[in-house]
């Protein structure tokens, strides 16, 4: 019989191998099929900042972009992915790189917890740059949607996408405030024309990104 704490280790391992097949799955799907269509990514949204303005594409119109989807109670994907971007920032400053013309998005796939003040407490160990965005789960669906991100509470043995429906995640919040939630892990990063530009998997290096980041 396994114990709770052995459960939960078990879980954060599957989290972490799910997000690095997924991410590294979608970058080479990405590299190898560039001109095609069906990679474009439609870049539009409403949503909820970290200081709770409301906000759309249209604030940032003429900006470069990148964005991860993660959740502020996840104990060692998420920090590790917002950290690699506040770096990425650093880098760029430190060789004169015009960052200002970059903006970093962590869009939640917890909706339930993550709340603007939740954000902004936790981006605030990582980068002033970082926006935080969140919402109902019925305002951020339709952008996980657009961005094909996988999102599913991980509190049962059988798994569903839920993509489609808010119910699993609702009981998830009411049941069990320490759940997790599995989601594909990777970075996406467009240029000033909201063109997707290139998909960076989880792991992915500062050096990468920054490399990626000068080409736009």
């Amino acid at each position: 019989m396994f114990s709770q704490s052995r459960i939960n280790q078990l879980l954060f391992v599957s989290i972490i191998i799910f997000a690095i097949i997924a991410g590294w799955a979608v970058s080479e799907l990405f590299n190898s099929k560039q001109d095609e269509p069906s990679n474009n990514i439609t870049l539009k949204f409403e949503a909820t900042d970290h200081f709770g303005n409301e906000v759309s594409t249209t604030n940032y119109d003429g900006f470069s972009k990148v964005f991860f989807f993660g959740f502020t109670h996840c104990p060692d994907i998420c920090p590790i992915s917002a950290n690699l971007m506040s770096n990425a920032i650093d880098q760029l400053k430190n060789d004169n790189f015009e960052s200002d013309s970059i903006k970093f998005f962590f869009v939640t796939v917890d909706p339930a917890r993550d709340n603007p003040e939740r954000l902004r407490e936790f981006l605030s160990n990582f980068s002033n740059d970082i926006i935080g965005l969140t919402g109902s789960h019925k305002v951020l669906m339709p952008i996980w949607k657009d961005f094909f991100v996988h999102v599913e509470p991980a509190t049962r043995s059988e798994h569903q996408n839920h993509l489609s429906s808010s119910e699993q995640l609702k009981d998830a919040a009411s049941n069990n405030e320490n759940y997790m939630v599995q989601h594909t892990a990777f970075y996406y990063i467009f240029d000033n024309s909201n063109k997707l530009q290139s998909i960076l998997p989880f792991g992915s290096s500062i050096e990468q990104m920054v490399e990626d980041l000068k080409k736009i």
